[in-house]
């Protein structure tokens, strides 16, 4: 029986003083040479390009299926796959990896549960993003951070396929982005987090961050896995979405991972907790542009 996250890390290895200090400091941290993932990464990729294939313009509309219309693409530019959770047994042991469980609880220091598990794959000429976060804002300095997203990379990502940009140690800055910067505009400090396939990149939900622009047209098809305190609601309700046939096949670690046990609440929204609405409504408000993707 899993009670509380505590059940599952008991046995884990501790992540190193090195990496929690960075992930604390610098707002994010790149693990290599996880052995599931050297393992089974280019099995991975291949079954997420069969989905990308299958699926079509399709791709990522799990949870908004009634917004979506032929041809209309998740995201311009990109391909994209949603609720990869119950499209391949592969894809659901990455949410046992207990690096990135052990990652998320040290932002967290509480319940955690999987919100969001989609992939990215962005296509010549396009990927650029204004600088933004995937978490709510905070207002106060001593409020908690609400989780992590962890982008687990299928291909290389270098800076000519549009490596990751960061700009490290802004998660503790409270309000948006919009506050402080023109989003849209270079930042001084950024970070160009280039990495290889395998490669993991874990971020704090408040950190500053974008995609950038693919140049050479070369695939770097990632993974975002998003784990927040138990208490906010994901991005994709599995509770409501998966069907009770496949929850019984899960174990006990992943039903209270994705937050599927009779006595876990649902909150009936099949996707809530976007912090990017969130975002909207708030500059709204303050009659500034809204627009993150700037292709």
């Amino acid at each position: 029986m899993i009670n509380s996250i505590k059940d599952i890390i008991k046995n884990f290895k501790n992540l190193s003083f090195k990496d929690t200090q960075h992930l604390d400091d610098q707002g994010y941290l790149v693990l290599k040479n996880i052995s599931f993932l050297k393992k089974n990464v280019d099995t991975l990729s291949k079954i997420s390009e069969k989905l990308i294939s299958e699926e079509g313009d399709k791709g990522g509309w799990e949870g908004k299926e009634k917004y979506f219309k032929p041809g209309k693409k998740f995201e311009e530019g990109a391909d994209r796959l949603g609720g990869l959770i119950n499209k391949h047994n592969l894809f659901l042991k990455v949410i046992n990896i207990p690096e990135l469980i052990l990652a998320a609880h040290h932002v967290i220091k509480d319940e955690i549960k999987v919100c969001g598990f989609n992939l990215r794959s962005p296509k010549k000429g396009y990927g650029q993003q204004g600088i933004h976060m995937d978490g709510f804002a905070r207002k106060d300095i001593n409020e908690p951070f609400s989780g992590v997203v962890i982008f687990i990379y299928l291909d290389d990502s270098y800076v000519e396929n549009g490596a990751l940009r960061v700009i490290p140690a802004t998660h503790k800055k409270l309000g948006w982005p919009d506050d402080y910067i023109d989003i849209h505009e270079k930042h001084p400090d950024e970070v160009r987090v280039e990495v290889n396939k395998g490669d993991v990149v874990i971020a704090n939900l408040n950190l500053w961050h974008a995609g950038a622009i693919n140049i050479n047209g070369k695939q770097r098809k990632s993974i975002m896995l998003n784990i927040k305190n138990r208490s906010y609601g994901q991005l994709l309700n599995y509770k409501s979405y998966l069907n009770q046939d496949f929850v019984d096949t899960l174990t006990d670690e992943e039903k209270y991972l994705l937050a599927v046990r009779k006595n876990d609440i649902d909150h009936k929204v099949l996707n809530d907790g976007s912090a990017n609405e969130a975002r909207r409504k708030y500059l709204k408000v303050k009659g500034i542009n809204t627009s993150i993707i700037k292709s």
